[in-house]
């Protein structure tokens, strides 16, 4: 086994550990020594304050978007990260919330201002987030995920038609860019949608996205801000995907500490589309955070700021106990972006990671 993966599996937390096992090495989820990682990462206090906000209906929280506890979608997210089941009982019982019929609405199971605009103008809204929750659980057989999956695909062929930014967005007088009324150009809640979804991945399909994407990226190649959604009254930000990802350097996060995490995280979501690695936009991406986590400047690079948002956002460890924890929380989610994207990770046997630390 490589010295990376050696050292994780030594000195990282349960759910490194047990994520390594099951997404890499693929072990069997129902020996015992993985069944023990499982009921450690579910006795984690951060778990086990989320699970304890598990209504009986099995929604989570108070409310459909939020942070972890307070709202289902972000605490569905913290628990798949940590290595909970998909298949769990806990997992199971949000999917049936879901699902329910809605006529006994309760007063925990709010939507979010604007959703429903959104929904309307195909922005990321209250029902996709449902059905992005829905397909990181594996549930694609819904109304929910098809609805969505025909949007993001609609909005990935229309986009072909645009040539510029202001085919489909507009600048009011304060400069604020918005999308038009009936705008079809895609967004994060589409791509995400279809990296966790398998249904839709027909030969067609996959070669239309391919298109979609090298052609969205060559209008937005030199904007970089948000583009808004406006409701009848007020405007609205949607999911915006980050089409300047290809451009980023860690040298970035002294001008804005987040630029880190976020291009980390578009990197995680977008790993498992199935087709990065074939668009030299999106692969000069990946071979960038390669080439970071072989040098370690994924960590050396960092500065106090960006360390502290990295363990905020996206750290899996329940605490930086030490240099080898944060190491173990900062490599392990550049090593599990690669593999996913393809990429061969048991060739880090060079990789002499830390018998220093």
């Amino acid at each position: 086994m490589d010295n990376i993966l050696e050292f994780l599996l030594e000195k990282g937390g349960c759910s490194i550990r047990y994520r390594i096992k099951r997404e890499i090495l693929h072990e069997d989820k129902t020996s015992s020594e993985m069944a023990a990682l499982q009921d450690e990462i579910m006795n984690r206090p951060k778990v086990r304050k989320i699970l304890a906000a598990q209504h009986d209906d099995g929604w989570i929280g108070k409310e459909l978007h939020g942070g972890p506890v307070q709202g289902l979608d972000s605490s569905v997210a913290y628990l798949l990260s940590r290595g909970v089941e998909r298949d769990s009982v806990p997992m199971k019982k949000v999917v049936q919330a879901l699902l329910a019929d809605k006529k006994e609405e309760k007063p925990y199971r709010t939507t979010f201002p604007g959703g429903e605009a959104m929904d309307a103008g195909g922005r990321g809204g209250n029902k996709a987030v449902i059905a992005g929750v829905l397909a990181d659980l594996g549930e694609e057989n819904n109304q929910f995920v098809q609805d969505e999956l025909k949007t993001a695909i609609t909005y990935l062929k229309d986009s072909l038609s645009y040539n510029t930014i202001d085919d489909f967005s507009a600048t009011n007088k304060k400069g604020v860019r918005y999308y038009k009324e009936d705008a079809h150009f895609p967004g994060s809640n589409h791509l995400n949608l279809l990296s966790a979804a398998q249904c839709w991945r027909t030969p067609e399909n996959i070669e239309l996205v391919k298109t979609s994407l090298s052609h969205c990226m060559k209008i937005m190649k030199n904007y970089n801000h948000n583009i808004m959604f406006k409701t009848s009254t007020h405007f609205v930000g949607p999911f915006n995907f980050n089409w300047s990802l290809y451009n980023f350097s860690i040298e970035d996060i002294n001008q804005d500490s987040y630029e880190l995490v976020w291009w980390l995280r578009s990197l995680y979501k977008l790993s498992t589309l199935g087709l990065v690695r074939e668009k030299p936009e999106f692969r000069n991406a990946y071979d960038y955070l390669y080439q970071l986590v072989i040098s370690e400047d994924i960590l050396k690079k960092q500065n106090d700021k960006s360390l502290k948002r990295f363990k905020d956002i996206l750290s899996i460890e329940d605490g930086w106990r030490n240099e080898a924890s944060i190491f173990c929380d900062i490599i392990f989610y550049g090593i599990i972006i690669l593999y996913n994207a393809g990429y061969n990770i048991f060739s880090f046997n060079e990789y002499d990671c830390c018998a220093k630390r």
